[in-house]
């Protein structure tokens, strides 16, 4: 997986840039909020209970 220049703007795919000469350093990745966790949760929940809903409906 490619780095990215901050000072080119670029992807780059070694650890220093070849166009600006600059070290790049790998971002690190921010862990997903608990809000958006709490929707998807709650998304799934809704989407089983409805699933549920259906197959007793069609069973009747």
């Amino acid at each position: 997986m490619a780095t990215w220049c901050e000072t080119c703007d670029r992807p780059v795919e070694g650890e220093v840039c070849d166009i600006c000469g600059q070290p790049v350093v790998e971002a690190a990745r921010e862990p997903i909020p608990w809000r958006w966790r709490f929707v998807i949760v709650a998304t799934i929940i809704y989407l089983i209970w409805r699933i549920y809903q259906l197959v007793s409906w069609l069973s009747h």
